[in-house]
């Protein structure tokens, strides 16, 4: 990943949210290059920095952090991540742009997929849950 960052801080106090907003000047060239690269830091096959939106990222299941690994670099955008306290405590949740791609066609053990549909909400959510804690992404 370059050093001009497309990541935005809008977490506060004991809230973390980090949203993905590429500069106006990006090309959708640069844009699908910086997920891919996000997608290589993601699955720790690229030198990965001390960002706060990967520290959340690595904190994802292995399982889940598969299935997002997988989307990002089947085309999908990464467009935020966070960990509000929200379903549970513990948990963290990833936006995507759009609509799975082909994580849900071949889920890794122990991640559900549901189609949703709600416009207050999501499309669809893939999930998995460690004990207590559920963990989604969401587009």
């Amino acid at each position: 990943m370059r050093r001009e960052s497309a990541w935005r801080d809008h977490g506060g106090g004991a809230m973390l949210q980090y949203d993905f907003v590429p500069p106006a000047q990006w090309s959708g060239a640069r844009v699908a290059e910086e997920q891919l690269a996000i997608a290589d830091a993601i699955a720790g096959d690229a030198e990965a920095g001390d960002e706060g939106w990967l520290q959340l990222a690595r904190r994802l299941p292995p399982a889940l952090r598969k299935a997002l690994v997988a989307e990002l670099r089947a085309g999908n955008r990464l467009a935020g991540i966070g960990a509000v306290g929200w379903p549970d405590e513990g948990s963290i949740v990833v936006n995507l742009r759009d609509r799975f791609v082909t994580a849900r066609h071949t889920l890794p053990p122990g991640v559900r997929w549901r189609q949703l549909d709600d416009p207050r909400y999501a499309r669809e959510e893939m999930s998995l849950t460690v004990g207590p804690t559920a963990y989604l992404i969401i587009s």
